[in-house]
């Protein structure tokens, strides 16, 4: 006898995921082996996954009330983008053109400096009014989960407000938000450094309960391992889980230093040593890096750094980053000044251009990889059955075809927790804040 179900998708040209019985982050041999199912189908239920399979085999065991035709075209989960800093005024394109035109610019911390006074000086409405428009984009190009930093208020006062802010978005994408006082020293602290972290120390407990995870910046330009550590044993001491910016502009310690305190991710990795990488591939910390700021800084021609360093050979550093054996995800890492992108699409064309990665690699890291840089393998990432219905339908047959074109948007129709949200590059009408799917099968 046939089940019921909420909903029968049929005839995907393909249907692809990692591998369903996956129950972490893909690594080393097994980036190459995505599930590839021809003619496939996906069948829902109370907003989860129930099944993959062929058309043929799904309709032998499903009866459904709504039947979707794909139409032979490409299936796929939809995309997690484990690091972004949504809430942020003002932008930075001047900055930017100044970069290109090898005029004298700011580093990455005094760039970083500009968009706290441009955030600190917006509206609440501003700032949720820009965020939503943000979300909306990033839904439309496929992308259902996005974590969201505070970093651009820098004084507890206005962290709780980005934080706040963060929490109260109403949308069809998942929202984790992550504290992220330790971005950088703020202009007026920069004589009183030791007075700043004290800050961040003291504001830990009043958002333990609201902020998803914890994130620490450490690097050159941020934060030095004894005070990140302070920092790091707090907010473990509160019960929040960490994050780690690491290692982005100077080999610190700081991936070493996520690894030790069990990080869910540590992220950049540019500097990252030998050393750091063979801990990394030891530990369940995923490593999170961003093709997409690689590409935006002109690190392969020039960089912003004020010492002038030579151009990156970002072939050779990711080849060296994957051969360790690392949980990796890749990340728009959106921000006004070094990654102004919200397409994980692009994400992933750049990657397998700028880095020498497989079609196989970035899909799993641009879906069940990110989704264990937030703690979410369990339920996202993958068209595993139990978890969240999240999917996109392609305007494409094939999933080489995703990477292999870029600058067009090719998600022809989203879907979170089994819900039709996105269609055309929009949000639908009347899409609201995620519904969190049934736990009944």
């Amino acid at each position: 006898m046939k089940r019921r179900i909420d909903t029968l998708l049929v005839h995907a040209s393909e249907l692809v995921t990692p591998a369903p019985e996956l129950d972490g982050p893909a690594r080393g041999a097994q980036l190459d082996r995505l599930t590839v199912v021809p003619d496939g189908a996906l069948a829902v239920d109370a907003g989860r996954v129930v099944a993959i399979g062929t058309t043929a085999e799904l309709l032998d065991r499903f009866d459904a009330d709504d039947v979707v035709d794909a139409n032979h075209r490409l299936v796929s989960p939809a995309f997690v983008d484990p690091h972004t800093h949504l809430l942020h005024g003002g932008s930075r394109h001047d900055e930017w053109q100044g970069k290109v035109l090898e005029r004298a610019v700011p580093g990455i911390d005094a760039g970083i400096r500009t968009t706290i006074a441009a955030t600190r000086a917006a509206t609440d409405a501003e700032l949720t009014e820009r965020a939503l428009a943000d979300l909306d984009e990033a839904l439309a190009h496929g992308t259902t989960v996005l974590e969201a930093k505070t970093g651009y208020g820098l004084s507890p006062e206005a962290e709780i407000r980005l934080l706040g802010l963060t929490r109260s978005l109403a949308h069809p994408v998942h929202v984790p938000a992550t504290y992220l006082g330790a971005h950088t020293v703020p202009a007026e602290y920069l004589e009183r450094r030791a007075e700043y972290v004290q800050s961040v120390l003291d504001t830990l407990p009043g958002i333990a309960a609201t902020a998803d995870f914890c994130d620490i910046a450490c690097d050159p330009v941020s934060f030095t391992v004894e005070e990140s550590r302070r920092i790091a044993e707090r907010a473990r001491d509160l019960g929040l889980a960490l994050k780690f910016h690491a290692d982005q502009t100077g080999d610190v310690g700081g991936t070493q230093l996520a690894v030790e305190f069990g990080a869910v991710s540590v992220d950049h990795l540019d500097e990252a040593s030998d050393a750091a990488l063979k801990a990394l591939a030891a530990s369940e910390t995923v490593g999170v890096v961003f093709p997409g700021a690689n590409f935006h800084l002109l690190d392969m021609t020039a960089s912003l750094l004020p010492d002038g360093r030579p151009p990156k050979d970002l072939a050779a550093w990711a080849d060296r980053v994957l051969r360790s054996g690392a949980a990796l995800a890749l990340s728009t890492d959106y921000n006004p000044g070094t990654a102004p992108s919200l397409s994980m699409q692009m994400v992933m064309q750049l990657a397998a251009r700028l880095y020498r990665w497989s079609y196989a690699q970035v899909w799993h890291m641009a879906t069940l990889n990110a989704a264990a840089a937030l703690g979410l393998q369990d339920t996202r990432g993958s068209l595993a059955p139990g978890k969240s219905a999240d999917f996109v339908v392609w305007s494409v047959r094939g999933h080489g075809e995703v990477v292999h074109r870029f600058g067009t948007n090719l998600a022809d129709r989203v879907y979170a927790g089994g819900r039709l949200v996105a269609a055309a590059g929009r949000r639908l009408p009347g899409t609201g804040a995620a519904t969190p799917p049934s736990p009944a099968l």
